[in-house]
């Protein structure tokens, strides 16, 4: 029998409508928490396997640590020094660091 071909359009096309739809579900802020970090989890892993990049508006909502998400007040901790957001994972105590103007220069 002749083995079935994949089609790599096919299969990037299906990685990013399940990336998109992971990204409703981290933004959805009616769901549970634990159905939020599976998600986050998943869209990592998903953009990793097929080699996509993690979606702007979902980015700084996930711990590059413990892949969960990042709720400010939550499960995250939100500080502005120097023109600089630090947001701390509660969790893992991982901080991101990322200029609160990234355009202008000191």
């Amino acid at each position: 029998m002749k083995r079935r071909s994949r089609d790599r359009r096919t299969r990037l096309n299906r990685a990013d409508q399940a990336i998109s739809h992971l990204e409703n579900i981290i933004i959805d802020s009616s769901l549970d928490i634990d159905i939020r970090n599976s998600a986050a989890e998943d869209i990592f892993r998903t953009c990793m396997r097929h080699n996509r990049t993690i979606p702007e508006s979902v980015k700084s909502l996930i711990c590059r640590g413990c892949k969960g998400i990042l709720i400010p007040g939550e499960t995250a901790r939100v500080r502005i020094r120097n023109r600089i957001r630090i947001t701390t994972c509660l969790t893992c105590s991982r901080e991101r660091r990322l200029p609160l103007y990234p355009g202008v220069l000191n």
